[in-house]
């Protein structure tokens, strides 16, 4: 389950800052007269990494981005309420109807529930009151979002035209493979497809991976791009063209590489990604109408920040 808001909050534990052995320990900032506390961004760390599935960074410069996060959560939070776009009663029913039927399903049920929370320290009362908070939150999204108007084919085309990076695949090699235990294997084999031989005819007899001896070494199609292709071999395909061969040292061996034919980077059609794009502008142009919501609804609240 994604938050409602993307927060940006550090996996640092901040227990004990500022504190003394005979005092209470200082609040990281204070809102319309409440405390926020280290114990609350400790848990909004923790649900974010739980739901996120990452650990977050740790850097002084990030907890202060955090604690200034969390003075405009709780600003938001506060108007929210004061201006009765819900209740906290209505924002708990709501969070555990999100509870039952969307993250208990997800993780194995109660019991799965139950050890994803203690992984990361967390207790069931703290997800209730986090997921209430995201509730109220919501509706404060959606006050602020509701003028956004769809994003228009004109405006997507636009920004399709203005991005072609965006849209370029990578150039695309087909490749044939045979391995081999050794160099002078593989450097035999090399000679003999150079020859004349059949690769395919080779692969079937001689090479290790089973997974491709069936299919007479033949890889297929694939991006030419450090994703798909081991450094190694990407390295020697550079260096190839098509009807040639190469050889690389694999983790099972030496591999014998023959570059069969290229294709250059294709650019995808505006129909096939306008849907993809419209749906991220849409989402883009909602954030900002969120963010600036939230800063003037900051401005307007009583805030002392001490963490800095």
């Amino acid at each position: 389950m994604a938050t409602v808001v993307g927060l940006s909050v550090s996996a640092a534990a901040l227990a004990g800052c500022g504190q003394q052995s005979s005092a209470a320990p200082k609040p990281l900032a204070v809102v319309n007269g409440k405390d926020l506390t280290t114990a609350q961004l400790n848990t909004m760390v923790r649900m974010t990494e739980l739901f996120n599935g990452s650990t977050l960074p740790n850097t002084k410069q990030e907890k202060i981005s955090e604690v200034k996060y969390l003075v405009q959560e709780k600003s938001v939070e506060d108007w929210t309420l004061a201006h009765h776009l819900t209740t906290k009663a209505k924002a708990e029913a709501s969070a555990k109807t999100v509870l039952d039927k969307s993250i208990e399903p997800e993780v194995g049920g109660v019991s799965g529930l139950d050890k994803m929370l203690k992984s990361k320290g967390v207790t069931m009362s703290q997800l209730n009151d986090y997921l209430t908070q995201q509730m109220i939150l919501q509706q404060a999204y959606n006050q602020a979002t509701k003028n956004v108007k769809p994003i228009t084919t004109a405006a997507a085309e636009s920004f399709y035209k203005a991005n072609p990076q965006y849209f370029t695949g990578s150039p695309q090699v087909e490749l044939e493979e045979i391995t081999v235990k050794s160099q002078s294997e593989a450097q035999t084999l090399e000679k003999q497809v150079e020859s004349g031989a059949s690769f395919a005819a080779l692969a079937k007899k001689d090479t290790t991976n089973t997974t491709l001896k069936s299919k007479g070494g033949e890889v297929g199609w694939t991006p030419e791009s450090l994703q798909s292709l081991s450094p190694a071999v990407y390295k020697e395909v550079q260096s190839l063209k098509p009807g040639q061969f190469g050889i690389t040292k694999g983790s099972h061996g030496y591999d014998l590489i023959g570059l069969q034919a290229t294709k250059p980077a294709q650019v995808s059609p505006f129909s096939q990604v306008e849907s993809e794009i419209k749906a991220n502008l849409l989402q883009t142009a909602q954030g900002n109408a969120y963010q600036a919501f939230a800063s003037k609804i900051e401005k307007q609240a009583r805030v002392k920040i001490f963490y800095k």
